[in-house]
C-alpha cells in the first residue's frame, strides 16, 4: 500500500497494523475487536452501545464502558506511541456520538482492494487483458483470509464482510475472464475452474467461464455437461432457467461454432 500513510491497516484476514517502525502490537482479542469495529466505518462515529456489541456479541459485562475506555486508550498509545499523553490523538478520538477512527481510506487494504478491482475491470472491459490480469492478481493477493474476522458475530461486521466477499468473487471471475481472453492454451484454466464452480453452483458467470474454457480446450462434452448441471441447479434452487448469455454460449457449443476468448 501507499508509503505516505503513517499506519496501514489490514482487515482482509486477521487484523494487523503496520507503521514505519514495523508491526503495531494491537493487544488482546477484545482490544483488536474494538479497532476492527471502528475500521468498519472509518471517519464516522460508532456509538458506545454498538462498539460494546461488537466486542461482546452475546452480553456485555457491567464494566463494559470502562473496559472500552481502557482498550481505546491502549490503542491510542499503540497507534501513536510518540504522542504526548494529554495531546489530542490524530487517529482515535471520542465525540458526543461515539468513538471515531480517522484514517486515510487507502491506508486500509479493503479500500485498496476495491480500487484495484475497479481498475482491473475497467482494463478488462477495454480489452487490455494482460494489464487486467496483473491488476486483478494484485487485488486478490491482498486477501489473507476472511474479512474482519474479529467482528464476525457483529451485525455490521457480517454485512461489510459479506459485501467484500462478493467483491472478492467478482474479482476472481474477472481474473479468469481476463486470463481466458489472453491465453491461447486454456487447459490450465479449464482444470482450475471446476472447483470454484462447484463451490458456487448457481453462479452463472462461473459456469459461463467454465463452459468456454472446457470447449476451447477441446472438451466439448464436458462443457455441455457443465451447462446442464447449472440448469438443473438453478431449476431446483430457484425455479428459473439459465440467463440469455449462458444459453447463447450453450447454443454456440452445440452448433460447434468458434467461441472467442
Amino acid at each position: 500500500m501507499a508509503a505516505e500513510h503513517a499506519v496501514q491497516f489490514n482487515v482482509l484476514g486477521p487484523l494487523a497494523a503496520w507503521s514505519h517502525g514495523g508491526p503495531v502490537n494491537l493487544g488482546s482479542a477484545r482490544q483488536r475487536a474494538v479497532l476492527s469495529a471502528l475500521l468498519l466505518t472509518p471517519g464516522q462515529p460508532l456509538p458506545t452501545e454498538q462498539l460494546a456489541e461488537a466486542v461482546w456479541p452475546r452480553k456485555a459485562p457491567n464494566e463494559a464502558t470502562a473496559n472500552l475506555h481502557s482498550y481505546v486508550s491502549n490503542l491510542r498509545r499503540a497507534l501513536e506511541p510518540s504522542q504526548p499523553p494529554r495531546n489530542r490523538n490524530t487517529y482515535l478520538r471520542r465525540e458526543s456520538a461515539g468513538y471515531v477512527l480517522t484514517v486515510e481510506p487507502e491506508s486500509i487494504d479493503a479500500t485498496h482492494f476495491e480500487r484495484l478491482l475497479h481498475d482491473g475491470r475497467r482494463l478488462l472491459q477495454t480489452g487490455l487483458h494482460h494489464q487486467a490480469v496483473l491488476t486483478l492478481e494484485s487485488a486478490l493477493a491482498l486477501w489473507r483470509g476472511c474479512a474482519y474476522p474479529e467482528v464476525g458475530d457483529f451485525t455490521l461486521g457480517v454485512q461489510v464482510a459479506a459485501r467484500l466477499e462478493e467483491l472478492r468473487l467478482l474479482a476472481q471471475e474477472s481474473l479468469w475472464e481476463a486470463r481466458l481472453a489472453e491465453e491461447h492454451d486454456v487447459s490450465v484454466i479449464a482444470a482450475e475452474l471446476p472447483a470454484l464452480s462447484r463451490k458456487f453452483p448457481t453462479r452463472e458467470r462461473l459456469s459461463w467461464l467454465l463452459m468456454k474454457a472446457l470447449y476451447r480446450s477441446g472438451r466439448r462434452a464436458e462443457a455441455i455437461d457443465a451447462y446442464h448441471r447449472t440448469r438443473r441447479t438453478l431449476a431446483e434452487e430457484y425455479g428459473v432457467d439459465p440467463g440469455a448469455e449462458l444459453q447463447e454460449l450453450f447454443g454456440s457449443i452445440l452448433r460447434g461454432e468458434t467461441v472467442a476468448g
